[in-house]
């Protein structure tokens, strides 16, 4: 508008914009330079991986049943494991949740094996948060309750037992071990060679404090009807295998152990695997100065971290996570000096993009490699979470045509994005699931195998976008299965993040990224919940517990990293003009501390849904540093960083509210 002298002027809704986008602006220049500063000088990004202490206590339990000699690693645990106990007495697997049970009995069982007696205050404590939660009889997790078998507190009369002969099935035969998830199969192979011989290891004390019930220390079979059946029958066949075939399938075993041992000296890249394959080379006959024993040490050795004077095993690497989703953040905030930090990591991605073949190919018709790991090393296992995640990233910084490396590096991923995907049109972080007997259930719930989930669908459907592929059968698929799985309350939910939000925000994303409109009736339902569940603050967030209790979905203490998932989803429906993503940008813009980064002291990520969560240092601040630059590049602030047809919807025109190009059915 204009005064009677003809001078302009600007609404106050104007200004209010303007006022914005100069915060945003300033938000994410801050931010940029955190960003960089963070970096590795090798070129990768690498957050901390912080869990519950179960790696901590697992490692005194693990060292107690090889023997190890008492260098002080037990004690630096005790006090790590002390120092996080909860004012009523046990151990929380998330931010300022209740005692977890299964926790708080492996911290007791630690704290034991360290010296500390039960009746010190402390462990009384403990003790009576144990009781409290229905005692250590309550434990319905065979694989975790093993491992008190191997050092004599927890009779293995009641852990079901894995036969080595599975090593021995014909690939193609129902129950063998390419049946069972790829992040398990290692732990379950391994598991089979302890079972087999069920060594145990005295602890030198009892744990009859820790059962609430009469009888304690009696222990008993678990309360599943499925794993107290699969109990009682594999100890038949165990009192009497067939000996020659028994003798063949531990060797077997342990030979294929050794052969997938990764170059690091590890397995899958993590600190539970490698634990559990060395536990059983053991139990086979290996001894602790051979080799490949010497090198596993080592590795397990290197997931040992520092923090705060504190001794803590972290139990994953992250750092293909990030790096990938660093370098799409990096080319979305769009500063020379920080797309030159990714260009360096670039370079570190595409020398750890996976060329080889491994257990994945075994059922996969004319496998051709090229995914990347979430770990540093697991060639044996990529994911098409973090492959996807890498192709987003590679074609944000470079479009196709630009760099024949990068064209020929998403090529070959999305090749074998594409082999991966299941039969029902849905992927899974690791292979398609394709166990046929009963039991899936189980399995699928104490992490032995992986259903299609909505996140890990819509994160590839995203890489499928960025790569020109939205409009490919294998797209289309995709987005039928999503379509499918849809909530009628319009949410989905996730696998690998808290939970509905997660698995929401991904699904909008993959969706538009591969042509269907944010009018599209599943698009519109979607961004109805994901606006329905903002908070006051305009931040969004949703707690651990959703995962088990409904009234928890889509709530929970507003974070950062969840706020921009709901903000990107938004955006790419195109609903960035809308009121709540005004005030979800706000919320990040208010809330960024001084050094650029974000505080975020939620566990947000899951590993397991029984216990095992985490949080990344990094991902607090790389998601909003994606979410508002896709804001900027709505309000014609910078050039558009993503290109049509990618993640983070910039392929949209402004207030439109449609994705370019062909709409998916």
């Amino acid at each position: 508008m204009t005064t009677e002298t003809g001078t302009a002027t600007t609404t106050g809704s104007e200004a209010e914009a303007t006022g914005t986008a100069a915060r945003v602006e300033s938000a994410l220049a801050l931010a940029g330079t955190a960003l960089r500063e963070r970096q590795d000088p090798a070129g990768y990004w690498k957050g901390d991986f912080e869990t519950g202490l179960i790696g901590e206590a697992g490692e005194v339990i693990f060292r107690h049943f090889l023997r190890l000699p008492d260098d002080g690693r037990t004690a630096a645990a005790a006090r790590t494991i002390l120092a996080e106990q909860t004012p009523t007495g046990g151990w929380a697997s998330y931010h300022q949740g209740p005692d977890e049970l299964l926790l708080s009995v492996f911290c007791y069982v630690a704290l034991r094996l360290a010296g500390h007696g039960p009746d010190e205050p402390v462990m009384r404590a403990a003790a009576e948060s144990v009781r409290r939660g229905g005692g250590i009889e309550a434990v319905d997790n065979p694989t975790m309750l093993a491992w008190l078998a191997l050092i004599g507190l927890w009779p293995w009369r009641d852990i079901p037992l894995i036969p080595p002969e599975l090593v021995l099935l014909p690939s193609r035969c129902p129950g063998n071990i390419y049946q069972i998830g790829a992040a398990a199969r290692g732990i379950v192979v391994a598991n089979s060679l302890f079972m087999a011989r069920r060594p145990v290891t005295p602890a030198g004390f009892g744990i009859a404090e820790l059962f609430a019930g009469a009888g304690a220390g009696s222990g008993r079979l678990p309360r599943s009807r499925a794993v107290r059946a699969a109990t009682t029958l594999s100890h038949a066949y165990a009192r009497h295998p067939i000996g020659p075939l028994r003798r063949r399938a531990v060797r077997k075993a342990a030979e294929w152990l050794v052969r997938t041992q990764e170059r690091d000296g590890g397995w899958g890249g993590n600190w539970p695997q490698t634990a559990n394959v060395v536990m059983g080379l053991r139990a086979a006959g290996y001894p602790q100065d051979h080799p490949v024993i010497e090198a596993a040490m080592a590795a397990l050795d290197g997931c040992v971290v520092t923090k705060g004077g504190q001794r803590r095993v972290e139990m994953w690497t992250s750092v293909v996570m990030d790096t990938a989703l660093a370098v799409s953040a990096a080319a979305m905030e769009g500063a020379a000096e920080t797309k030159a930090a990714a260009a360096r990591a670039v370079r570190w991605l595409l020398d750890n993009q996976v060329t080889e073949l491994g257990d994945w190919a075994v059922l996969t018709k004319d496998p051709a490699p090229g995914g990347w790991p979430y770990e540093f090393t697991n060639n044996a296992n990529p994911d098409a979470d973090d492959t996807a995640f890498a192709v987003a990233g590679l074609r944000r910084l470079h479009p196709r045509g630009s760099d024949p490396a990068v064209d020929e590096a998403c090529a070959r991923a999305c090749r074998w994005m594409v082999s991966q995907q299941g039969d029902d049109g849905g992927w899974a972080a690791f292979e398609p699931l394709r166990w046929r007997l009963p039991g899936r259930d189980i399995l699928a719930r104490i992490g032995f195998l992986e259903a299609p989930s909505a996140d890990v669908t819509g994160h590839v459907l995203e890489a499928l976008g960025a790569e020109g592929q939205g409009g490919s059968a294998a797209a289309r698929r995709g987005v039928r299965w999503l379509r499918r799985s849809q909530r009628p309350d319009g949410s989905w939910p996730g696998w690998w993040a808290c939970y509905h939000l997660h698995g929401t925000s991904a699904a909008v994303t993959g969706l538009t990224a591969c042509g269907v409109p944010g009018t599209d009736p599943a698009v519109a339902r979607a961004c109805a919940w994901i606006v329905a569940h903002q908070q006051d603050d305009g931040s969004w967030g949703e707690d651990i517990r959703a995962l088990h209790d409904p009234e928890w979905i889509g709530r929970g203490a507003g974070t950062p990293s969840q706020t921009a998932w709901a903000l990107l989803a938004l955006i790419a429906a195109g609903r960035a003009g809308d009121e709540p993503v005004r005030a979800g940008v706000d919320f990040l813009v208010r809330t960024q501390q001084a050094d650029g980064d974000w505080a975020e002291p939620w566990h947000t990520w899951v590993v397991h849904h029984d216990g095992l969560y985490w949080r990344d240092s990094l991902l607090r601040l790389i998601y909003p540093v994606m979410a508002l630059a896709a804001y900027r590049a709505w309000t014609g602030g910078a050039e558009d960083p993503v290109g049509p047809g990618s993640v983070g919807g910039s392929g949209h025109a402004r207030g439109s509210g449609h994705a370019r190009g062909s709409e998916q059915r």
